[in-house]
Order: C-alpha cells, then structure tokens, then sequence
C-alpha cells in the first residue's frame, strides 16, 4: 500500500510538472581539473539539489532519483568526483591508487559543482539541498558547513568527522533525512548517531533491512527515492512556500 501510494505522488508529480532534458556538462574546480556532470534544469526556475555518489559508484547511480527530483520541479546536478566515471584524467583515473589525494580535493570539487548551480539562470541558489550516498556523506555535511544557502541534506549510509558532527549539532535550521540499512552495521550506527546530534525537529532516520549500501539501496528498496522526493518537497518546496522571505 506504501510502495502504491508514493509511485502515485511520483506519477502525479511527473505528469503535471514540465521536465527539461537532461544536459551533458563540464565545468573546472579551481585547481583547473576538469569535472564532468550532467544537469537537469526546470523551466520554470527554483531549487537547486546536489547529488554526491559514493566511493564505489560515479554519478550514474543517481540517474533515476535526478529525473524523479527534476520532474518534482528541482534542478538537480549530479557530478563525477575525480577519479571516477567522466571526471577521469592526468593523476587521477584509478581511485584506488590515488585515495589520498582525490579525498583531499573533494571538498574542492564540491564547491565547484555548487558554483556551477548557482551561476544557472534557473536555479535559487539560496535554496540548495544535498544527497551525499558514503563517502558523499561526510561531503555533504562539510559543503552544508561552508554554504550557509544549503537548506536540507539527505545522507545515505555514513558518517562525518568531529568537525562536521558539531556543525550538525549547532545548525537548527538544517532539518537531515537518514538513510541506512541494519546490516550495513557501521553505516547504520553512523547514520543513527549523526541524525541523533541534528536538534532540527524535522530530522528523521529510516532503517532499512536486506537493503545494501548508500544509493545501491534503490534497487532493493524502489520506494525510498519516492521516499526522498516527498522530503525534498517538504523541506526545500518548489514554489518557495514555507521557506524564509529572505531565499523565496
């Protein structure tokens, strides 16, 4: 009954708001590396949701949920970190052999995609939202920390640093949605402890079960990417209702 009543909110959604295609983009970090994306604009303009994919994945495993968020009125970006899918060049094309420094310039990478939203003509670039799927997830928080614009996040399987536990901790107003599964034990426990420490009454965390890790949950769990739309809806609406006078 779930699984039918949001495929119903999603088909609804899909049929009464109009979809832009998807675009093919390139676009540099500051260190002048070249980052490949794709973007999905809306027509009519507004918020603006960053996809961030997980260390064993590149942007394609968002592709699904971008249309779904895209036809629910959002921009959306989904990115190739370096090292990964399109984003692939001079020192770094093998993840496992270049950790260390592709980790390091990550925090990097993510500014650039966020400035690459906001230089759009159809994004509010004061009302941006992040999913961060694993090693995304420490991304997201950090990016959420340095971008006062980032209004939700919403973290699959994983866990942040001291740093980013105590941005959490101090930011009311960044309402986080939690996702893990109860095998996926270490994620699980990290995803329970960095939406415990959110005191934003909005924050919630779902326990999957049998579900696997990050982003790869949406193949077993085909509701909760229906599931993170109605959150986005929520939280970062489309039209503007609900948010502050000063990002409308």
């Amino acid at each position: 009954m779930k699984i039918r009543w949001l495929t119903s909110i999603i088909v609804l959604l899909c049929v009464t708001m109009p979809v832009a295609e998807s675009t093919e983009i390139t676009f540099k970090a500051a260190d002048g590396f070249a980052l490949k994306g794709t973007f999905y604009p809306v027509e009519k303009g507004g918020p603006a949701i960053l996809l961030l994919h997980q260390c064993n994945a590149d942007r394609r495993i968002y592709e699904q949920l971008a249309t779904m968020l895209n036809a629910a009125g959002y921009n959306v970006l989904a990115f190739d970190f370096r090292g990964f899918g399109g984003s692939r060049a001079g020192d770094y094309t093998d993840f496992a052999a270049n950790r260390p420094s592709i980790i390091e310039r990550m925090p990097g990478d993510v500014d650039a995609a966020l400035s690459f939203l906001a230089s759009q003509g159809t994004v509010n670039n004061r009302a941006l939202g992040v999913v961060g799927g694993s090693c995304g997830v420490n991304q997201a928080v950090h990016a959420a920390r340095r971008h006062s614009e980032i209004r939700t996040l919403v973290l699959l399987s994983g866990g942040t640093d001291a740093e980013g536990e105590a941005y959490v901790t101090a930011s009311l107003k960044v309402p986080i949605f939690g996702i893990a599964s109860e095998e996926d034990t270490n994620a699980a426990a990290a995803i329970k402890k960095l939406v415990g420490l959110s005191a934003n009454r909005e924050s919630r965390v779902d326990m999957l079960k049998d579900a696997g890790h990050a982003a790869s949950m949406f193949s077993r769990q085909p509701e909760l990417q229906a599931d993170i739309v109605i959150w986005f809806r929520s939280n970062l609406p489309p039209g503007g209702y609900g948010l502050p006078p000063a990002i409308k």
